[in-house]
């Protein structure tokens, strides 16, 4: 009976099998387009992370290309964009794609080492407000390198300029050398709902 649904397609529209990294890669590579590459890459782009996979794309393709392969990888799989500014010699060209094993979207900081060591923040601090503002709010982190991330958020704050203040204290370089002003900050994630985090 079980085998008959399947043939039919009835009862089975969310049913997901799980797939290996290899086989995650190769449809990594078969969707970029691109040669996969057995590592991503941490530090900007100067060190090899080998439990992970990668393909370089155009960085106008790299967000819709982690979108696609996400609904793709099942149970157990990460994808995000990588590092995109790589100060490797000689330097990578384009943003890096990355697949890899991953509980939740939280790994996708791990497998990428982002920290804030100029603000003594390491990674898992980082991903402690991360999962504040995810509880809160709900995040989609799909953006995430040595110094930066990004994410969208699921349902807006009801006091967007509080909101962005929390971000400033968090994050300030995203002001004081990225939009200007708190205003400003609290404008753009209203009108956008994505929040980009840097730091310097």
């Amino acid at each position: 009976m079980t085998l008959l649904l399947a043939i039919l397609g009835i009862g089975t529209a969310h049913a997901q099998t799980p797939i290996d990294l290899d086989t995650a890669a190769s449809l990594l590579g078969k969707s970029s387009g691109q040669p996969v590459r057995l590592h991503s890459t941490r530090d900007f782009g100067r060190e090899p992370f080998m439990a992970a996979r990668s393909v370089l794309v155009d960085p106008a393709q790299a967000e819709a290309l982690v979108e696609s392969l996400r609904s793709r990888l099942g149970p157990g799989l990460i994808a995000f964009v990588g590092t995109d500014n790589s100060l490797a010699d000689p330097p990578a060209m384009g943003s890096e794609v990355v697949v890899a094993k991953g509980a939740d979207q939280f790994d996708i900081l791990r497998v990428a080492a982002s920290n804030a060591v100029n603000y003594d923040m390491a990674t898992e601090d980082l991903i402690r407000k991360l999962k504040e503002w995810d509880a809160a709010y709900g995040i989609d982190i799909y953006m995430a390198s040595t110094d930066t991330i990004a994410f969208r958020l699921k349902t807006l704050p009801p006091d967007l300029h509080a909101f962005a203040e929390e971000v400033y204290a968090f994050c300030p370089d995203t002001v004081d050398q990225g939009i200007g002003s708190v205003d400003a900050l609290a404008e753009v994630i209203g009108r956008d709902r994505v929040v980009g985090l840097w730091w310097d």
